[in-house]
């Protein structure tokens, strides 16, 4: 369980930047979907490619 941390931490930023994101630009229909399923997913891939590859996590 504690492996899923730092990506659950990326898709949960991810998230936020979508809702930010989409309350700025009152985004709606097809954007607001692609901007929710995407940006969660990227923000979890990134966080966990970041965390493993720190030297201190060998």
């Amino acid at each position: 369980m504690k492996d899923y941390l730092p990506y659950a931490a990326g898709a949960l930023a991810g998230l936020l930047v979508a809702l930010l994101i989409s309350g700025l630009l009152t985004l709606t229909g097809t954007p607001q979907l692609v901007l929710f399923a995407l940006l969660p997913v990227a923000g979890g891939a990134v966080v966990e490619r970041v965390w493993h590859r720190r030297p201190d996590n060998s």
